[in-house]
Formats: structure tokens, C-alpha cells, sequence
């Protein structure tokens, strides 16, 4: 799987209007994975679904526990320190967080074993479940759809 490929397309539509603010906020709802939601949709443009979620979810969970979280928590706690070095040290630490989630990108790209389909959505639905997260099936859906429009994938 070609990791530029797969950044690129994150980059793009990560930056669609709306999109961040929607998957941040399922991030923070129910700790969904971002980048490995947008890896979904990326495997569905291509035709593909992984054979399991569950094995993606696995290798790259301790990359997310312990350096991506950590990242993203200092970050945060920076957020609202008026001074201006610290506000200096949240933009390396945002830059670190970004480059730690690229990371992850080709752990997944690395380790994906996929399968054809003919749903481009097809592998965003199964990871945006109530299996896996603490949402009902009517909010996976409205969260799919909606995300599905703003990126513009069908």
C-alpha cells in the first residue's frame, strides 16, 4: 500500500470543510480512531476492506496508547497557557502528534491483508460500529452519512 497515497488522501479530506471538527468530535465522544477511520474510507476509494478490523486495531494500539495520546494530551493542556512559550512548545508538540499519527499510517499500510468489495463505504461502516464504540447504530449512521457528504464519496 503506497503511504503517500494513503497521507495524502487523509490530508485532503481531513482539511474538507467540517470533516475535523466532525471526527474530532467522535474522537472525543468515543475515542474513535481517526486516522484509522479515515484509513477505511481510504481502503473503500480503492475498492478494498481489510480482512479484520480487529487485527489493524491491534497493531497499532500501543503506537496510539503511548505516544499519540500522550502527544495529543499535552497538547491539549498547552491549548490555554497564555504564555508564549508555551504556546511555542504546543506547536512542536502539535507537529510531533501530527508526524506520530503519519506513523501509525504505515504501521497500518504495512500490516492491511484486504479483500475486494464493490461498497466504497463498506469498510468506514464496519469500523464506525456499535461494536466498537459506545454509539447507537442511528449515530454511526447519521456520523457515516454526514462524513460521507462532506468528503464527497458515495
Amino acid at each position: 500500500m503506497d503511504q503517500e497515497e494513503v497521507w495524502a488522501f487523509t490530508v485532503a479530506m481531513y482539511g474538507r470543510d467540517g470533516v475535523a471538527k466532525l471526527c474530532l468530535d467522535l474522537q472525543d465522544r468515543c475515542d474513535l480512531d481517526v486516522n484509522m477511520l479515515l484509513f477505511m474510507f481510504f481502503l473503500g476509494q480503492k475498492g478494498l476492506a481489510p480482512m479484520s478490523i480487529s487485527s489493524l486495531e491491534a497493531s497499532v494500539r500501543d503506537w496510539r496508547e503511548n505516544v499519540i495520546k500522550p502527544l495529543r494530551h499535552t497538547r491539549r493542556h498547552l491549548r490555554n497557557d497564555p504564555r508564549a512559550s508555551a504556546q511555542d512548545l504546543r506547536q512542536k508538540v502539535k507537529a510531533e502528534e501530527l508526524q506520530a499519527e503519519r506513523i501509525e499510517q504505515h504501521i497500518l499500510c504495512e500490516v492491511v491483508q484486504t479483500v475486494p468489495i464493490d461498497d466504497p463505504i463498506a469498510a468506514a461502516h464496519a469500523y464506525l460500529s456499535p461494536n466498537r464504540f459506545e454509539l447507537d447504530q442511528n449515530a454511526c449512521d447519521k456520523a457515516l452519512g454526514e462524513l460521507t457528504r462532506l468528503m464527497g464519496i458515495a
